[in-house]
């Protein structure tokens, strides 16, 4: 028998040696390790979040945007097992939160970017698997601009991909709603970006309740609908007990969930269901970035919906697409820029368009990159994460098959004149 006290001993020594462990790794080291990647897509160990406290946040109406922030961030450090992890990383929007930025809590948690007296902001929604992090060059570009910028987080993400399970669509909403709201209490004039699923959210409220200090609507990749032609199965599928997960991955990428739980599919279909039915006012100027070959999301429905909203069109409706050829003409009252080409770059991906080719983490030289196609193949994964000389591409079966290794692109070399386009948009919104 261990005597109490040995045993308290050898419980301190264990505690030790796993913090050190963990001050050991960083943010950084985590996505290199590329023998603990594929170990930890079979063996899920930051799949799962803390079993510490509720996922989802309750937020009174009337709850300002600073409280918000702060709940969320405890929430975010009780529930996500990579929260405390040592990150330090020189991106735009580090430099500007009121605190240093040392550890991952801090860069996948909402923030405020604020001026003196300002009353001109930017609300900023994130997708669907991503966090605020998505947003760490965009939002600081835009406050250079003068303009304040917030970024919320979505329930069920800033965690680990479990807590996709503990959220309903309602969730979803009610926090899209709050931050919409909050925002126009706040501000005389502000406009909302929506990434993706962010992008689906802001349209669906906004059709629903545009208010009247809006000035104006940016969606990037908008998730209008799945290339999958089975994800409408995913509502019946979710009640089957034992069908859990589309994809396990390692879980690694510090802002982004690699895992993909099958609720997820059911809450993201209702989304892009009640985007592509939305009419948005007419008089609400509204800019559509988006790429052509998109593996995720089917441009063609972005563009129906384009053509459906440029009817009796009364206010600007923009579209800047990256496409390899020519796309089909759309409605004279959509003023549509279309770029062929990028430097070093095959095509733009879904994940590309909001980082620019200096960032830190998701950059042409940052630490992380994408990788997934390989997952099952050692050779093929190792080769992708450490040749010097990949191909950057969207992950279509086309690019797969003609270069080796290609890494789903996760910046965009045409970033600084995509921000100038959207700038003018914004300025012009909100005179």
């Amino acid at each position: 028998m261990i005597k109490k006290g040995l045993f308290f001993s050898i419980t301190l020594a264990l505690s030790h040696w796993a913090a050190a462990s963990v001050q050991a790794q960083s943010c950084q080291s985590l996505v290199t390790d590329i023998p603990r990647y594929q170990a930890d897509a079979q063996q899920g160990s930051y799949r799962f979040a803390n079993e510490a406290g509720p996922a989802v946040l309750d937020i009174p109406e009337a709850q300002s945007y600073s409280a918000y922030i702060r709940a969320t961030r405890e929430l975010i450090s009780a529930r996500n097992p990579k929260a405390m992890l040592n990150c330090v990383l020189a991106t735009r929007v580090s430099s500007l939160l009121p605190s240093k930025a040392t550890q991952v809590v801090d860069y996948v948690a909402p923030f405020e970017l604020t001026h003196p007296n300002n009353q001109k902001a930017v609300l900023l929604i994130h997708g669907l698997t991503d966090s605020p992090f998505t947003f760490h060059s965009l939002a600081a570009d835009l406050h250079a601009q003068g303009f304040d910028v917030r970024a919320m987080l979505l329930p069920g993400h800033g965690t680990a991909a479990s807590d996709l399970k503990e959220v309903d669509y309602r969730d979803w909403q009610q926090h899209v709603r709050y931050a919409i709201s909050r925002t126009a209490s706040d501000y005389s004039e502000f406009a909302v970006l929506g990434y993706s699923t962010g992008a689906a959210l802001a349209t669906s409220e906004i059709a629903k309740r545009r208010p009247d200090n809006l000035a104006a609507l940016a969606l990037v990749a908008p998730a209008t609908q799945s290339h999958s032609e089975v994800a409408w199965l995913a509502k019946w599928l979710d009640w089957v007990p034992w069908v859990d997960w589309v994809d396990k991955g390692a879980d690694l990428d510090l802002a982004k969930y690699e895992s993909f739980p099958l609720h997820a599919v059911t809450l993201v279909e209702q989304a892009m269901a009640d985007m592509r039915a939305a009419s948005l006012p007419a008089s609400l100027p509204t800019m559509v970035i988006a790429s052509d070959v998109d593996a995720t999301i089917d441009s063609q429905a972005t563009y129906q919906l384009l053509s459906r909203w440029a009817q009796a069109r009364t206010a600007p409706l923009a579209l800047r697409v990256y496409a390899p050829t020519s796309i089909a003409a759309l409605p004279d009252s959509v003023n549509v820029t279309e770029v062929a080409t990028l430097d070093g770059v095959i095509d733009m991906s879904h994940i590309g368009l909001l980082n620019p080719p200096a960032h830190p983490y998701y950059g042409a030289m940052g630490v992380f990159r994408n990788c997934d196609a390989y997952l099952d193949d050692t050779a093929a994964f190792t080769d992708c994460k450490t040749t010097n000389k990949p191909y950057f591409g969207e992950r279509s079966e086309a690019n797969l098959a003609q270069y080796r290794p290609l890494v789903r692109v996760s910046f965009n070399p045409d970033y600084d004149p995509m921000l100038s386009q959207l700038v003018t948009f914004l300025h012009k919104a909100m005179q």
